[in-house]
């Protein structure tokens, strides 16, 4: 029997050089060595590579096998070599056998190595199905979802014209939860939205105060604009968030994960992780969500606010007054001292380091309960249980 402790390469394919690495100067070699599974390895190479082969085209058979993943030189040689020299029946090069080494340099040098230090195409992208409906469709769909007709949906009317509107939003991220309780970002814009329904009463307070003190309170007229500019970016904000992330929500609850990916323009990453249903994905997947809301969505309107003249005596407030929308959570002064919430940096540090850790705990019950407690008992903190 042939010596066994050779070297073998991808396939089992043993190399005619496995003893050293031959430079195009020849080496002698001090054992003779035998392939017995030549066969398999050729059967198992791709249909198109044994037809390339078979009809001598062994450039166009080296460049089947790399752009399949398959980059080893030493390897690539060995199948051509071989291709051509069916009778040695995939046994090493004897060293005495000269033209063989030879040829088995030439092919490396002329055949192998140029495709492999050709310049790489990227692969064309995989088709994708059409989406089912456009992104103004879905937009559409779920706005009636919600129940909300677009032509009424005006912030600058103010919370109390608007006030059923704001009231079916969060409605309707309640609905999403409850029929699917992976869509954790929708549970928690339900939570949240009882803090700014809270804001946005105190903002109305403030007006309908003010307003009867016109004429007669000098800073009445002021108090009456502040209260209302705040209303109104409130309000567009609110609408911004739907319309950048209801209708994703929309169209994964009615066609999945696939119509996200051919509409294209999504976190489609996300919402992998959220279709997936690991635990630890669907957090993920979420808190990307939440991430993009206020990050890309939230922050130019929370920096209207900062732009109002009013010596940021309103941020102020805000970063004051601003608590938890869940039972347990600390207020953002208490996570963020002398902080802004107007500002994304310290915002997202409050909900990253005690918002959302607390809020990813609940257990599934309680979690459930606290998402589908009324909108006015959560601006109230009035929970559940």
């Amino acid at each position: 029997m042939a010596d066994r402790s050779f070297l073998a390469g991808p396939g089992g394919l043993v190399s005619p050089f496995a003893v050293a690495e031959l430079s195009d100067v020849e080496r002698p070699f001090s054992l003779e060595r035998e392939l017995e599974d030549w066969a398999e390895t050729v059967a198992r190479l791709p249909l198109l590579v044994r037809t390339a082969l078979k009809a001598g085209h062994a450039s166009l058979a080296v460049q089947l096998l790399v752009s399949g993943g398959k980059r080893d030189e030493t390897w690539l040689t060995d199948v051509v070599f071989h291709a051509r020299h069916p009778e040695l029946r995939g046994r090493a090069i004897r060293s005495g056998e000269r033209l063989l080494s030879r040829e088995w340099t030439a092919i490396r040098t002329e055949v192998v190595r140029p495709v492999l230090l050709a310049p790489v195409r990227p692969a064309p992208p995989a088709p994708t199905a059409a989406p089912r409906r456009s992104v103004a469709e879905w937009r559409r769909l779920a706005l009636a979802a919600a129940g909300i007709d677009p032509a009424l949906w005006k912030p600058d009317d103010g919370f109390e014209r608007q006030r059923a509107i704001v009231e079916r939003v969060y409605a309707y991220y309640t609905g999403l939860f409850t029929r699917n309780e992976n869509l954790l970002w929708a549970g928690m814009a339900k939570l949240a939205g009882g803090a700014v329904y809270h804001g946005l009463i105190v903002a109305q307070q403030q007006f309908d105060t003010a307003k009867w003190g016109i004429g007669v309170n000098p800073s009445a007229g002021v108090i009456v604009n502040y209260a209302h500019g705040l209303q109104v970016v409130l309000l567009a904000t609110q609408r911004a968030i739907f319309e950048d992330l209801a209708w994703q929500h929309q169209a994964f609850a009615e066609a999945g994960l696939p119509e996200l990916v051919a509409i294209g323009g999504v976190p489609v990453d996300a919402w992998r992780d959220i279709a997936s249903g690991d635990a630890v994905r669907v957090r993920r997947g979420n808190r990307e969500l939440l991430l993009r809301e206020q990050k890309t969505v939230v922050a130019p309107y929370y920096a209207r606010i900062r732009d109002m003249k009013d010596l940021d005596l309103i941020p102020d407030q805000m970063s004051r007054e601003a608590l938890s929308p869940l039972p347990g959570g600390k207020p953002f002064r208490a996570v963020v001292p002398g902080g802004d919430i107007t500002v994304f940096e310290d915002r997202w540090k409050w909900i990253e380091t005690d918002m959302l850790p607390k809020y990813e705990a609940l257990s599934p019950q309680r979690r459930c309960l606290l998402v589908t407690t009324s909108l006015a008992d959560l601006a109230a903190r009035r929970w559940p249980g």
